[in-house]
This record gives structure tokens, sequence and C-alpha cells, in this order.
């Protein structure tokens, strides 16, 4: 079982993902903006981060770096729906710390997946801030 944050401000994907991780047997928590994210970081210990593209209190760019600062180690997988994003020069630069980029439509299977590839769990740790 891994522990997971997804971090999405659209509340029908952040409420199907954490329903389908736990079908998989996962524990998901589930925040709506950037800042949200990284408050949850510092206070719990997570296997495995999903992050949008874009939402309030920040997106995927500025979340992968500050995340990358306090967790090193910790896996991040950008999300977005809207997949053209994710392929522009730009956005591959911002976003070269994270291990994956998928869009919204990718299935129950493939989350899971991704989830047992780069999750670490047992290996998880709060913030080195703390």
């Amino acid at each position: 079982m891994a522990r997971i944050l997804l971090a999405d401000d659209d509340a029908g994907y952040l409420a199907a993902f954490c329903d389908g991780m736990a079908a998989c047997g996962h524990e998901a928590t589930g925040v709506t903006t950037g800042d949200q994210a990284l408050t949850c970081l510092d206070s719990m210990a997570f296997d495995i981060v999903f992050l949008d593209v874009l939402m309030p209190g920040g997106g995927a760019i500025s979340l992968t770096h500050a995340i990358r600062e306090r967790h090193p180690a910790l896996p991040i997988v950008v999300i977005t729906g809207r997949p053209e994003l994710a392929s522009s020069p730009l956005l591959q630069k911002g976003l070269r710390y994270a291990c994956a980029k998928i869009g919204k439509t990718a299935t129950l299977e493939e989350l899971d997946a991704l989830v047992r590839h780069h999750a670490r769990p047992g290996r998880r740790e709060v913030s080195a801030r703390s």
C-alpha cells in the first residue's frame, strides 16, 4: 500500500482518483490548492505525489521545485486535463523533476502501475524542514 497525495482543483477528479486508489489498496489524500499540498507534506509522510499542472496556490511547476527542496527523493507525477501543456518545451523544462507526466484520461490501471513503479512505501519521511 502506498500513501498518495493528490493536489488538483477539480473536485470530481479528486474524488474519483482517491476512490480509485483506495480500490487498488492505496491510501490517497486529496487537496485542492498548492498551498494545501505543501502544508500536508510538512505534516504527513507520503510515498508519491500527483500534481495538477494548473491550480490555485501554485501549479505543478512551482510545486515540483518546492517539493524537491523539502523532499528530494519523493516521486512526483504531473497530471493535466490539457495534454498539450505537458508537452510544451517551457513546461518540460519547468517540470524536469517529475518522474512522469500524464493526462487525466489515464486509466485506473495506468495510475496504479505508476504508483507501484515509482512509490517507495516504507521510506516515508516528513519534511526535511521538520
